[in-house]
């Protein structure tokens, strides 16, 4: 399968929001995505064959301060990703990492951050695989769920 990862487009809501509803039970509303476009246009990537969306990954940059002072220390956080269902285990998910990993890298982040489901096994292995640690864990940040916080040195 030839896949292009390219910038997100207001006229790629409703295929990412089908993936969306498909891949998690608490999928987010239209307006995240919409206020995620806005926030960091440049960090919404879709992975598209012709015209059709396979998947697509969110992420921001997040700037380090303490006491309100910059200290020029950025890391990349993965918001979302997810991958239609009958094309999972194709690299896609890959790709995608690897791209948005790539424009923290230009953004000058030396981090990535991201938080998965626990019970999220197959999720967890893919990021392990990836080169991502454990370093943490949120109680309740799923409805009934933990997520553990995993990170990769870039």
């Amino acid at each position: 399968m030839s896949i292009h990862i390219r910038t997100f487009t207001a006229k790629d809501i409703e295929p990412v929001l089908s993936i969306e509803k498909e891949s998690f039970d608490d999928a987010w509303p239209r307006h995240f995505f919409i206020y995620m476009h806005q926030k960091a246009p440049d960090l919404f990537l879709v992975a598209v064959q012709g015209e059709m969306i396979f998947g697509f990954v969110i992420g921001e940059i997040r700037e380090i301060m303490f006491s309100g002072i910059s200290h020029k220390f950025k890391v990349g956080h993965v918001l979302n990703i997810a991958v239609k269902k009958t094309t999972r285990r194709m690299g896609i998910g890959t790709q995608l990492m690897e791209e948005i990993e790539e424009k923290f890298k230009k953004s000058g982040a030396s981090k990535v951050t991201l938080e998965v489901r626990e019970s999220d096994l197959s999720a967890i292995h893919f990021y392990l695989n990836r080169g991502y640690q454990e370093i943490g864990r949120v109680k309740a940040y799923y409805p009934g769920e933990d997520a553990l916080i995993m990170s990769k040195t870039l």
